[in-house]
C-alpha cells in the first residue's frame, strides 16, 4: 500500500511495512473504559485497535526524505512473527519510472538525504539498518539520520538499554557509522521542512511540519494512533511516558492543525485514513479523510 498527496509543492508518500495483530482497547488504552468507545465503533476493526505500521516518503526541494523506518524485516515474535516489507515497498516510491529498471549498483534508497526520527520506538526504526554476516550496514547509505536528542538519552541509558534490542540493533550502529545527527529544539530541515518537539509518548518524540506554496501540513508521528483521538485528545496510550505531556500536546497540534487549516498525515491510521482535516462540527471536533 501506498498512498500520496501533494502539500503545496511537497510531495509526501505513506507506505505501509505491516500490519501487527489487532488488539483490544484497553490493551492500547489501559485508562480508556470499553464503554467509551460505543460512540466509535467506526474506529475500529471488529471490535477491536487496528494499527498500521508505516513510513513516510516525502519529496521537497529536490530532497528525499524518510519519515520513520517501520517495524524492519522480522520475523517479530511479539507481533505475531510477521515480517514487514518497507524496504521492497518503498522501491517504486524512491525510483523514478525512467530509471525504476537500472542494473548500477546505485539502489533508490541512495537518494534518500535524510531519514527523519519522529521518536525511538520499534515499530519507527526497524529499516534504519540491515544484517549481512552479523554486520549492520545502513538501509539508507547517504543519509543523515535526524535522531531526537532526549530519545536518544532516554532508550540509551544503560538500565533501560538491556532489554531493548530494537535500540542496539537499529540506532546505537549509527553513531559508529557516522550517520547520526542529534537533533533537539526546532530543526530546519529545509526551507519546507522543519521539526518540533512535542513530548510524551516517548520524552523525544517530533513532529514534522510542512509548510510550501501556501499550504501546510503536519506528520504527527504516535501523536495519533486512533481517529477516536481526535475528538479525544485526553486519551492517552499505555506507553506514553508522559501522558499529561502527551494529551496537552496533542490537543495543541489538533487546534493548531485545525485553525492553519493543516493537512494531517497519521501514519498508524487505516488505508484511506491516513491523510486528513481536522474540523468542528456541532460542537465534536472530527477527522476528515482527503
Amino acid at each position: 500500500m501506498a498512498e500520496s498527496i501533494n502539500i503545496g509543492n511537497v510531495e509526501v508518500t505513506c507506505v505501509l511495512d505491516m500490519v501487527p495483530p489487532p488488539r483490544p482497547t484497553t490493551a492500547m488504552f489501559p485508562e480508556v473504559a470499553e464503554s467509551e468507545w460505543e460512540n466509535h465503533q467506526d474506529a475500529l476493526e471488529n471490535g477491536q485497535l487496528q494499527l498500521y505500521y508505516t513510513a513516510f516518503v516525502v519529496k521537497s526541494m529536490d530532497q528525499l526524505m524518510m519519515v520513520d523506518t517501520g517495524m524492519g524485516p522480522g520475523p517479530h515474535p511479539d507481533r505475531g512473527n510477521l515480517t514487514g516489507d518497507l524496504y521492497n515497498a518503498i522501491r517504486p516510491v524512491l525510483s523514478p519510472p525512467d530509471i525504476g529498471d537500472n542494473r548500477t549498483n546505485v539502489s533508490p534508497s541512495d537518494q534518500v538525504n535524510f531519514v527523519i526520527h519522529t521518536h525511538l520506538h520499534a515499530d519507527h526504526v526497524g529499516w534504519n539498518l540491515r544484517y549481512q554476516g552479523g554486520m549492520p550496514a545502513p538501509s539508507f547509505r547517504r543519509a543523515r539520520y535526524l535522531v531526537p536528542k532526549e530519545d536518544y538519552d532516554y532508550f540509551t541509558e544503560p538500565e533501560r538499554l538491556e532489554g531493548l534490542e530494537h535500540i542496539q540493533r537499529q540506532v546505537m550502529p549509527l553513531r559508529r557509522l557516522r550517520l547520526q545527527e542529534i537533533v533537539e529544539g526546532d530543526y530546519q530541515v529545509n526551507e519546507e521542512i522543519t521539526t518540533k518537539s512535542a513530548p510524551g509518548h516517548t520524552p523525544g518524540h517530533r513532529v514534522v511540519y510542512i509548510n510550501s506554496n501556501g499550504q501546510k501540513g503536519v506528520i504527527v508521528g504516535d501523536v495519533l494512533h486512533s481517529v477516536a483521538q481526535v475528538e479525544h485528545p485526553e486519551w492517552c496510550a499505555g506507553v506514553d511516558v508522559d501522558k499529561v505531556a502527551s494529551a496537552k500536546n496533542r490537543a495543541d497540534i489538533l487546534e493548531q492543525a485545525e485553525s492553519e487549516d493543516m493537512i494531517v498525515c497519521a501514519g498508524h491510521f487505516p488505508p484511506g485514513l491516513v491523510f486528513g482535516k481536522v474540523k468542528t462540527v456541532d460542537g465534536k471536533r472530527t477527522w476528515n479523510p482527503i
